[in-house]
């Protein structure tokens, strides 16, 4: 997975990117969208999956998202969290630089 610069994008702005995407493919008001519940129940299926992911991938400048991302995070919180950290990752080519031991 490869990003590009995130560095002023916030958790919160990430939960907003997704909750704006889910929102979107469900047909429903970001406001309507309860967070803790899975893509399905709102009828998200895997072309809806694969139009959140381009978003995410645009949004969050990621180039090789994970393909089962949003199979493994069912909801808007659990894929934040693992987007987040994602996104906050340094490559190891990069640390090892930065060490200056590898």
């Amino acid at each position: 997975m490869n990003t590009t610069s995130t560095s002023t994008l916030t958790f919160d702005d990430v939960k907003k990117v997704l909750v704006a995407a889910v929102a979107a493919e469900a047909g429903v008001a970001p406001e309507e969208l309860a967070t803790d519940r899975p893509f399905t129940d709102y009828g998200l299926d895997s072309m809806a999956a694969l139009s959140v992911g381009m978003e995410i991938e645009d949004v969050c400048g990621l180039t090789d998202p994970p393909v089962d991302l949003l199979w493994d995070h069912p909801t808007v919180d659990t894929l934040a969290e693992a987007l987040w950290k994602l996104l906050n990752t340094e490559p190891l080519a990069a640390t090892a630089a930065a060490d200056g031991q590898r």
